[in-house]
């Protein structure tokens, strides 16, 4: 959060520090108690903050791991209807049954061309990577001489 101080390297060993040597020392140093209890307090609230972000954060993960199942989940029922209904359609002779469904259809129609444009583009993707392009350099050279042709045979 902006204009917050935040903990710095060493934190851990300032507060062992001072709960070591402000009860033995503290008001001799000048240190208010009352600001060394309000500083030991803020240390218990942060462990309290931290316990409970580590429970909120796996519970955003479980959240949205749930979220995630459940709409490809729906995303699956849509599909199924739409199947049903073109079959029904289809077996029936009847395309009038698919009108009021004009949104529903055209919907998995999306759903369908992003299915094949994914893998078009992982067939793509894989072709790549299984032909990799010629490669263009030269061979390397040595530091032999390379022979020289031998003459051509001359006719007479």
């Amino acid at each position: 959060m902006r204009g917050l101080r935040t903990d710095m390297p060493g934190f851990t060993f300032v507060t062992l520090e001072l709960a070591n040597a402000v009860p033995l020392v503290g008001a001799t140093a000048g240190v208010p108690q009352d600001v060394y209890d309000h500083f030991v307090m803020c240390n218990q609230t942060v462990d309290g903050v931290d316990e409970r972000l580590a429970v909120a954060r796996k519970l955003v993960e479980v959240l949205e791991e749930s979220r995630a199942f459940y709409i490809d989940a729906r995303q699956n029922d849509i599909s199924m209807m739409v199947d049903s209904m073109k079959s029904r359609a289809q077996r029936r002779k009847d395309r009038t049954v698919l009108l009021p469904f004009e949104k529903t259809l055209e919907y998995a129609r999306q759903l369908a061309d992003k299915a094949v444009k994914t893998r078009r583009q992982n067939a793509e993707q894989a072709e790549a990577e299984a032909d990799p392009p010629a490669s263009t350099d030269a061979p390397a050279s040595t530091d032999a001489p390379s022979p020289s042709p031998s003459p051509a045979p001359s006719s007479v």
